[in-house]
Order: structure tokens, then C-alpha cells, then sequence
């Protein structure tokens, strides 16, 4: 019997309103603002000029170090600037912008890593481009790195989503199912791990049960249930609760045998190995009681939070605050 106390301790209301909406592609928007540092560590460094023409999954910035991820366009057209952004949190950072064509054209050629072994894994995951989605966008590849030096027996994929309004994890893994198991087979199959565990929250009963359906069977996959309390989603929090272990100051959650990877970042992981299209776009949950038309949308990364809001019918009324990234974010 597990009589561990679960610490998550907020009980708030979860306005989990888009839920059930399905997420919908946008169309592109007239530009894009990439970022070079829009991941944890080193700057990325552009390897394109303005005036150049580029496509959707052209790489437009290398890594920049040791800790870094490559960027790449999110729509086709032309770079019109690299230049100064500042960011939300009021840091200066170089960026790319792009005018969209509208035409969306892929680069032609982008094809499916070839993957045989260990090494071949992580340098195609680091290719990717894809990186933590929950919120801190550390690289997925620094990150399975651990594997090198740590037998990781377990795999967390954090499905808790305890941010209030926000349901893009939710839409992912219901809508695209398949690219969460193929995600978590391919954690399973290159971490060499024991067990790959789903961490999600009570209040997703369609997912668990679409995520249930589908690893029916696979005896090292399992389902963790979560209570709905905030911050059930914090990765210390999580670990504590799922497995009952505890991260010490300086120590290395690798060091423990377990890694906590998000479901968005899992199934973006499996994408890229499935098409060669590294990371563009992601859903967005455009909600709040100013918001005409709450939705879930798909947007190219870089999109204008304007365009997203328009594309959710506006406004309703003069919003007292924009937050980005959930109402008990920070940033």
C-alpha cells in the first residue's frame, strides 16, 4: 500500500475550459521572432543572412555551446532582420525575423534520422531541436546525455499539467496519441529503462484512457494517477510522488536513476525520428476571461501573441495582464 503523502498542497480552481477543443492549426501568421536563447543554456549562432529565403525546418541558427539547441524556420519567407529583442522577463537577446510567404513550404531536404544505436539516437534528438516544453525548454538531447553517465531505470513523463487554463498537453495527447507512445517506446527502447511511467492528473480522464488503450499490454509502461493539486507538475514534486525518492542540493535527479521528460517533448521527439521535421510549431492554449473564443491552437514558434489572441475572436474586454506560460507563472 502506498501511504506516502503527496505534497502538492494548492487546491485551485483548475479552468481547464479548452479541455475538450480540439487544437486547430492556425494559418501562418505575416512573421515570425525567433529567439536565439528561446532554450535553457548557450545562444544559438545564425547561420543565415537577411535577405535569404528559407523554408519550414530549414536550420536558420547552430548550437552555441555546450548546453545549447539549433533553431530552425517556422515558416517559409524571408529573413528581414537579426537584430535585439527583449525578451519578457526584460533580457536583451538576439533574435531572427522572418516575413512569411504564406506558403509554408518544407525543406525539401529534410528526411527521418537513421538510428541504430545509442550515439545515432542522441545526435538525432539533438538535431531535433526539441527541448522541454513544460516550461523551462532545457535541451532534450542534454538532457538523455545522462545516460552516459547514469543507468536510468526510470522514465517520468510528466502529463500532469497542473497550470490552470493551460490544456496543450492535454490536446496533445489526445489528439496525437500516437506520437506520445511512439515517444515513450523510443525512451523505453534508448534509455534502456526499466520502466516509462505517464505522471498525469485525475482531471484527464480521455487521455489516460486513449494513453490506456494504446500501451495496453506493455508491461514496463504505466499510468501514474495524480490528484489535481498544484504544483503537481514541479519536477521535485513529482519525483517525490511518483517514485518517493528526493533530490538533494547539487545532486543530479540522473543520479537517482530517473529522468523527467515532458509528454509534448516526447511526442515532438517521436515526430522528428517519424518525418525529419524538427521543432516548428506547438500547441498554444489561448484562454482567460477577456478571451471571446478559447482555443487550442497549433502555431509556428515565434508567432505573435497578438496573432494568437485574434485568432481565439479577440478580446472581450481590456485584459488587466497578459500571462505567458500559465496563471501561476511567473514570467
Amino acid at each position: 500500500m502506498n501511504i506516502r503523502k503527496n505534497i502538492s498542497t494548492l487546491h485551485l480552481p483548475h479552468n481547464k475550459h479548452t479541455a475538450g477543443v480540439s487544437s486547430v492549426r492556425v494559418a501562418p501568421p505575416a512573421e515570425v521572432l525567433l529567439p536565439l536563447s528561446m532554450h535553457s543554456g548557450a545562444p544559438a549562432v545564425p547561420v543565415v543572412s537577411v535577405g535569404d529565403y528559407v523554408r519550414v525546418g530549414q536550420l536558420i541558427a547552430e548550437e552555441g555551446g555546450n548546453i545549447s539547441s539549433p533553431v530552425h524556420a517556422t515558416v517559409s519567407g524571408t529573413i528581414k532582420a537579426i537584430e535585439p529583442y527583449v525578451k519578457a522577463n526584460g533580457k536583451s537577446v538576439m533574435a531572427i525575423r522572418i516575413e512569411s510567404d504564406g506558403k509554408m513550404e518544407k525543406d525539401p531536404t529534410l528526411q527521418p534520422p537513421v538510428v541504430n544505436d545509442l550515439d545515432s539516437f542522441l545526435l538525432a534528438v539533438r538535431k531535433s531541436g526539441v527541448v522541454g516544453l513544460g516550461g523551462a525548454a532545457f535541451p532534450l538531447w542534454g538532457k538523455l546525455d545522462a545516460i552516459r553517465k547514469n543507468q536510468i531505470d526510470t522514465v517520468l513523463v510528466n502529463a500532469a499539467e497542473c497550470e490552470p487554463y493551460i490544456t496543450s498537453d492535454t490536446r496533445m495527447m489526445v489528439d496525437h496519441t500516437d506520437l506520445v507512445v511512439k515517444g515513450v517506446h523510443l525512451l523505453h527502447k534508448w534509455m534502456n529503462a526499466k520502466k516509462v511511467v505517464i505522471c498525469i492528473e485525475d482531471n484527464k480522464q480521455e487521455a489516460i484512457q486513449k494513453l490506456r488503450d494504446a500501451l495496453a499490454g506493455e508491461d514496463w509502461a504505466e499510468i501514474f494517477i495524480l490528484p489535481a493539486i498544484y504544483p503537481q507538475g514541479a519536477k521535485q514534486v513529482l519525483l517525490y510522488n511518483v517514485t518517493g525518492q528526493v533530490v538533494k542540493g547539487g545532486q543530479r535527479m540522473a543520479s537517482l536513476g530517473v529522468i523527467i521528460i515532458n509528454v509534448s517533448s516526447t511526442a515532438k521527439m517521436a515526430q522528428y525520428m517519424e518525418t525529419g521535421m524538427p521543432l516548428v510549431d506547438r500547441i498554444v492554449t489561448i484562454d482567460g476571461s477577456a478571451v471571446k473564443e478559447p482555443k487550442n491552437l497549433i502555431a509556428p514558434i515565434g508567432t505573435p501573441i497578438s496573432y494568437l489572441v485574434e485568432q481565439a475572436g479577440g478580446l472581450s474586454c481590456e485584459p488587466g495582464k497578459v500571462l505567458i506560460g500559465g496563471a501561476c507563472s511567473t514570467r
